[in-house]
């Protein structure tokens, strides 16, 4: 019997890939691919080492953030076709286990299992991810792949490189039954071993090995010295646009304060990192839980920042923030989605407005910064109801705003609400469409691509450039002028970034700075595709955009 010992896992890359990329000159869909280490291998690759009693060699390589090159420098997305040949032809391995992050990663997954095919045709091929989640039995029967994990990896996973080598391990069955995976029997049908038991104890969980990642080299390359980490899995709200579930399910399991605590010490004793940022669905769902970890964090002292994408604003209030502030949280994240009352009772949000506008005044009295999420675009939402999003944005001044347009997503209630409805663009087995980076999933009597499209980078540029409210102070100034010059580094061409750089210099006496960047922007208006894209900006009444008018129309005397 051949034995299966060299384990090779891998992430895709989970940007669009190449092949799927809609060809156009317009600015408003340029965007910059910043990826993080993955934290998925770095968890798979202890659990690994903690619980293997077989002689597995482990090597990994997260793909997306190979192609860094230097900071400040944008991801080549066409360079990762490449990387990915040399990857995998340049590793030998017995087993490779590729991690697909999202549904659209489907081409990704495709061009890996062709490549591996090609050059290791007697190796054992896994996935997991969030797209074998969502489709185990597709992945068996359009790819030539072994076995798929469902969900939860770590256990899964070891159980199938264990039923390779024919090795039983009766205590690690005992405490992890082998179960929420997909493969085929001896006939080739699809079975699918569905969850009997209980989620993970994430006190099971060893501390994540950045070490089998080129770590290093990530920071020196991005810039970037920040690493993700998890506090809890689990949340127990049923948005209707969301699927996170399935990997997770609905109860909330937090780490043990300890257990987190030395994590945390661990990564910044051996990597310096400067920013840990917490992943986590819900983190303050626990009051109790989370006020008892600030409070060891704030008696700790660390020199830390700390961010957080996800906070809902059920589980914020005065003492919590507070706790949150001194412990070194300076950016909090919050998803709002809706302006309009019907759509959060339509998407089962159910926010409480008062609540909303309350958690966001006691951030900015801590002058913490306030990222908030909006989705424009449900099915059947009106224009009026989309205009009571972009409404409440104004009202709350969020230092910044992410404004995407809904997508319904394989796996979720919005989706099958949507299908159901006849209101789907395109087949649910075009799966690299379902992208967040695009916009043409849905049918509407009163929008359509182009106006949504129209309605959010008009909205970009009042509320998160012209109007953003860190204009409003001497300290915001400054963070604002560092961010949309790193900005220009990416998006050079971004004329409104232009004006407002040169418009903070001219307000700190760096005239020439100040000239340099508003002819920056007079040379850019030049460009035909461009000038479409900006030129209207420049009859908003807006004292910055006035005092470009002024030096332009000095220039044209």
């Amino acid at each position: 019997m051949k034995d299966f010992k060299s384990i090779f896992l891998l992430t895709v890359p989970y940007c669009t890939h190449p092949d799927s990329l809609i060809i156009d000159d317009d600015f408003r869909t340029k965007s910059t691919f910043r990826p993080v280490l993955s934290l998925a291998l770095a968890t798979l690759c202890a659990f690994l080492d903690k619980y293997k009693t077989y002689d597995y060699k482990v090597k990994a390589v997260d793909l997306n953030t190979e192609a860094y090159t230097e900071p400040g420098i944008p991801i080549d997305i066409s360079s990762y076709p490449g990387l990915l040949t040399d990857t995998i032809r340049n590793n030998e391995y017995d087993v490779l286990c590729i991690s697909a992050m999202f549904v659209f990663n489907v081409k990704w997954v495709e061009a890996t299992v062709k490549l591996s095919r090609k050059f290791h045709p007697d190796a054992k091929i896994i996935i997991g991810g969030g797209y074998p989640t969502l489709f185990p039995e597709r992945c068996l029967r359009e790819h030539d792949i072994d076995d798929v994990v469902i969900g939860e990896g770590g256990p899964t996973f070891l159980h199938i490189l264990n039923k390779y080598n024919d090795h039983h391990d009766p205590k690690f069955e005992k405490k992890f039954p082998f179960e929420r995976y997909a493969s085929k029997n001896e006939k080739g049908e699809i079975v699918i071993s569905k969850q009997r038991h209980n989620f993970i104890n994430l006190s099971d969980l060893p501390i994540p090995a950045w070490h089998y990642l080129n770590i290093e080299r990530y920071f020196k390359r991005s810039g970037d010295k920040a690493l993700p980490i998890e506090a809890s899995r689990g949340c127990p709200y049923r948005c209707s646009y969301c699927c996170t579930y399935l990997s997770w399910g609905r109860k909330i399991r937090y780490k043990p304060i300890e257990n987190l605590i030395n994590e945390i010490l661990e990564i910044k004793k051996r990597y310096n990192v400067e920013t840990l940022h917490f992943i986590d669905d819900n983190l303050s769902f626990s009051k109790e839980w989370i006020k008892e970890f600030l409070q060891r964090i704030i008696r700790m002292k660390l020199s830390l920042k700390l961010m957080s994408s996800n906070f809902s604003v059920k589980h914020l209030d005065k003492e919590i923030i507070d706790l949150l502030a001194r412990a070194g949280m300076g950016e909090f994240g919050i998803a709002v989605e809706s302006g309009s009352p019907e759509i959060q009772r339509r998407i089962n949000k159910n926010l409480n407005f008062d609540q909303v506008r309350k958690v966001v005044k006691i951030l900015k009295s801590h002058n913490l910064h306030v990222h908030i999420c909006w989705m424009i675009g449900f099915p059947n939402e009106t224009i009026n109801q989309i205009n009571s999003t972009f409404n409440f944005a104004r009202e709350l001044k969020a230092h910044s705003n992410q404004f995407l347009t809904v997508l319904p997503y394989p796996g979720t209630q919005l989706f099958e609400e949507a299908k159901s409805a006849n209101l789907l663009v395109f087949q649910d087995d075009c799966l690299d469409k379902f992208d967040n980076r695009k916009c043409d999933y849905l049918k509407s009597d009163e929008w359509n691509y182009d106006r949504l499209q129209d309605m959010i980078y008009d909205a970009n540029i009042e509320m998160n450039f012209l109007n953003n409210p860190s204009l409003d102070t001497i300290e915001g100034r400054d963070n604002i002028l560092k961010y949309f010059e790193e900005l220009l580094l990416k998006l050079p061409e971004h004329i409104i970034a232009h004006i407002i750089v040169g418009y903070l210099y001219k307000q700190k006496n760096f005239y020439s700075e100040y000239k340099k960047h508003y002819k920056s922007a007079i040379e850019l208006f030049k460009n035909k595709k461009l000038n479409k894209t900006f030129v209207k900006y420049l009859s908003w009444d807006n004292p910055i955009i006035k005092d470009f008018n002024q030096f332009l129309k000095r220039r044209l005397e």
